[in-house]
């Protein structure tokens, strides 16, 4: 583990321990145990009694006329039950001190309905009568919540309380007296407990409320739910709901108790089926689940119309079933691997606690004391605390779920272009080299064609691992991804793909001497199903040099892998000053150029050999823009290709050289021809043939001014599309060229198919002309075979003198070159036009 993360991990270690050193102090300044009473701090002695009423006939005087009925034992002994009867407790008080004591008496049972306290004397004689309960009307919010009452027991003197307990729901109704510090110190503790109780609930409530309306999941409307609940039933069970809702609302909660267990209940296993995801599942625990849910809201409806001493056992029944369908449910998580539920689990460990605890004190079956009162509530604050904690661990386990998804292909498991992405742009921020290395598993794609989608998951999984491990003995490529198990280096990129990064700062020889042996151990055979499948594999690396780009870095490296097929050694990179990248943002400007007239044509002359004077000249696209100006045309050409704008730009260079062919005829130059060339992909172009005669006729331009350049890969892709488009561009009157010819398999198929009216020779044949003679035999023939089938011929690439006058001798019609001029933008291809000074001087002998 790094130094880093350690020191997070103490500086977290160190919080906790403040913070529970916080939690100790404040629980023990809260705490006050009930072992505070007044016969334990003041010289004042206690006797108790009490008597069961069944018939709830029994009268005040006739319970103190008749002694005898009393049973003299501790109030602790009483058999308190759901039973319908009436309680008569009574406390005899004696004072033994010489001073007055001011008691208070604490009836801890906020939900009791009627609650009637008789202070008599020690003759049975009565001093006053005190009326509290949850039925009893113009009390305070404090004897609503805290039922108590005060008085002073004189000096020598003794007293007797009699205590009459009238109710439908529960009826244990612990007495405890206390001077008035201890009171106080008491009600200090009880409302410090509800009010962080509360605050904590309240809290997580509106935390996760945000929460589920940033995530939409189902489950923190769960998890309010049962925190409301809580909320609804401890504030019920101990008073404070008196201090969070109206009176006729938690008078209300008081008389239908039961249904606020339903709801915490209910709440609780809909959070454990939701929280564990059964809801995904739909198998039979998910169906028990949704079955005992179903019960429950019945039951609960129900228990609004059963009176409470036969609801609340029936709850306790019921509690027993949802304690066995959610240990199945958990247990079954656990099993299968749920690693983030632990919180969860651990959350009901206190809950089952403090949920035994509380039926258990209020049947007797625990004495009462300040903490088995409080032991739900601690119980839910932690169970609430903990949940909120499983909540956060689910969370995150999702969001490492979805970052794995999101980083790894989900057939083959391995990191994929997103990791890639992470990886070198942390490169790049260190300043480190980035050379981007692609294997590709030679014709994978023909494969997939016979072999199934999971035998060539398998296939690719198997060399990844060969790779992997052959990478592993190499120091300089860079971990993409590390985790406790693996430092994996390769990433898929699908269709039998892998990449990875050389961080090594080397000459690009060495690194592809390395590569070749890296794939030089990788499987050269695969076996499916007795078929042994030959494998070959290709190498492209991309240097990403000064950019930070990432998509050019990718793509670049996807050129070379490209290029490596028709490699010898299977070999290729794609450096800095490699072609252009084919760029939609590039191609978005240019489509806009197209559209602004940003873009030019440029001229480069073509000379009659027989005078020496300017016959025409073949259009050339430019883009002067300085930002552009560098870019190669050929591959500006490519990007439209690829981009689907090569048709909008071919029509805008025809309409040009339209507009420039009436230009030189009103300059002096009538019959000026220009010509435009033409690729396969303008074959696409509807009608191309009619929309080059409506510009000729909008621009009112005769025919044979305008020649059309069709090169080879024209020819390969649709031989009767062209054949066609030939034949109506020849019927307008417009000259169709065949250019380059002689470098094609076919060209002299394509005489005889296509109705041309000029050849164009190669430049290849031509630059070394003076010295190749069977370059000159090709040249010749081609010039003679041309004139005999009536067509002219124009020869391109001429550079020296020596060549112009061999072609002379040879015969040619027409010749181009940077002899004559290069390509000029239309101004200054005017003025040369004017001057043709040079081409004055071709055949001076100087």
């Amino acid at each position: 583990m790094e130094l880093k993360t350690l020191r997070y991990h103490a500086v977290a270690v160190a919080i906790l321990i403040l913070i529970f050193y916080i939690i100790s102090t404040l629980a023990s300044n809260l705490v006050v145990p009930t072992r505070y009473t007044i016969d334990k701090t003041a010289p004042v002695y206690l006797d108790y009694a009490y008597y069961l009423d069944d018939t709830k006939s029994l009268t005040f005087d006739d319970v103190i006329s008749q002694p005898e009925l009393l049973t003299h034992q501790p109030l602790t002994d009483i058999p308190w039950s759901f039973t319908q009867q009436n309680y008569w407790l009574f406390v005899d008080l004696e004072n033994k001190s010489l001073h007055k004591q001011n008691i208070v008496a604490h009836f801890d049972n906020p939900m009791v309905d009627h609650l009637s306290i008789y202070r008599l004397t020690k003759n049975n004689k009565l001093i006053d009568t005190y009326k509290l309960g949850d039925k009893e009307e113009a009390l305070t919010l404090f004897q609503y919540s805290v039922p108590h009452i005060r008085f002073s027991l004189a000096s020598k003197s003794s007293e007797r309380l009699v205590l009459k307990i009238d109710t439908l729901g529960i009826s244990k109704t612990p007495v405890s007296l206390y001077r008035d510090k201890e009171f106080i110190d008491l009600m200090r503790s009880q409302t410090g407990i509800w009010g962080i109780f509360a605050g904590v609930l309240l809290m997580a409530a509106l935390y996760n409320l945000v929460l589920y309306f940033g995530i939409k999941d189902r489950v923190y409307l769960i998890y309010i739910g049962y925190i409301l609940s809580a909320l609804t039933l401890m504030g019920t069970v101990l008073g404070f709901g008196f201090y969070l809702w109206p009176m006729q609302w938690q008078l209300y909660f008081h008389e239908q108790v039961v249904f606020s267990n339903y709801a915490i209940a209910f709440f609780t296993l809909a959070f454990c089926t939701m929280f564990l995801r059964y809801h995904k599942d739909n198998c039979w625990r998910y169906k028990m689940s949704v079955w005992l849910l179903t019960f429950m809201f019945v039951m609960a409806i129900a228990s609004l119309f059963i009176p409470e001493y036969i609801a609340a056992p029936m709850f306790f029944c019921v509690m027993a079933l949802l304690y066995i369908v959610c240990v199945i449910l958990i247990y079954n998580k656990l099993r299968s691997g749920f690693r983030w539920a632990k919180f969860y689990v651990f959350s009901w460990v206190p809950l089952i606690f403090g949920a035994a605890i509380q039926p258990m004190e209020l049947t007797g079956f625990l004495p009462y004391s300040f903490t088995t009162r409080h032991a739900l509530l601690m119980a839910i604050l932690c169970e609430v605390i903990l949940m909120a904690m499983a909540l956060a661990d689910r969370v995150r386990f999702q969001r490492e779920r979805s970052l794995y998804h999101a980083t790894h292909t989900q057939q083959t498991k391995l990191l994929n272009s997103a990791k890639l992405k992470q990886a070198f742009m942390a490169l790049q921020t260190q300043e480190r080299s980035t050379t981007l290395c692609l294997i590709k598993i030679r014709h994978f794609n023909s494969l997939n064609t016979i072999i199934t989608p999971s035998q060539g998951y398998a296939l690719i999984k198997h060399i990844a691992k060969e790779l992997e491990l052959e990478l592993s003995h190499e120091r300089e490529f860079a971990n993409l991804d590390v985790d406790l198990n693996t430092s994996p280096r390769i990433a898929d990129l699908s269709s039998g793909v892998f990449a990875f990064i050389s961080t090594k700062t080397q000459p690009q020889n060495m690194l592809e001497e390395l590569l070749k042996n890296i794939i030089s151990s990788l499987p050269k055979q695969y076996e499916i199903k007795g078929l042994n499948l030959q494998l070959n594999y290709s190498i492209g690396i991309s240097n990403a040099g000064q950019s930070n780009d990432f998509e050019y870095w990718l793509k670049r490296g996807y050129l070379a892998l490209k290029q490596a097929k028709s490699s010898l050694d299977n070999v290729s990179s794609a450096s800095n000053g490699n072609k252009l990248m084919m760029d939609v943002a590039l191609a978005a400007k240019l489509q806009k150029a197209i559209k602004t007239n940003s873009i030019a044509l440029y001229y480069q002359p073509q000379i009659n050999l027989l005078d020496n004077q300017v016959s025409g000249a073949e259009a050339l696209l430019r883009w002067p823009d300085p930002e552009f100006c560098h870019l190669s045309i050929e591959e500006l050409i490519i990007l439209a290709e690829h981009t689907g704008i090569i048709n909008e730009l071919t029509l805008w260079v025809v309409e040009q050289a339209c507009k420039d062919i009436i230009a030189f005829t009103q300059n002096g130059h009538p019959n000026h021809t220009i010509s435009v060339n033409l690729s396969a992909k303008n074959l696409t172009i509807n009608n191309l043939a009619e929309k080059v005669e409506n510009l000729l006729i909008k621009y009112q331009v005769p025919a044979h001014l305008l020649k059309f350049e069709l090169t080879e890969s024209a020819f390969v892709d649709s031989q009767e599309a062209l054949i066609q488009l030939v034949d109506e561009l020849s019927a307008l009157g417009i000259k169709v060229v065949l250019d380059d010819f002689g470098t094609g398999y076919a060209s002299l198929n394509y005489l005889v198919n296509y109705h041309f009216s000029e050849l164009k020779i190669d430049k290849s044949f031509v630059f070394d002309l003076p010295n190749n003679a069977t370059h000159q035999v090709i040249v010749q023939t081609a010039i003679d075979m041309s004139h005999n089938l009536g067509l002219s011929i124009t020869i391109e690439g001429v550079e020296t003198q020596e060549i112009h006058q061999l072609l002379k001798t040879m015969n040619a019609d027409r010749a181009q070159g940077y002899l004559y001029a290069k390509a000029l933008p239309y101004t200054d291809y005017l003025h040369f036009l004017k001057s043709q000074y040079s081409l004055k001087m071709l055949d001076s002998s100087f």
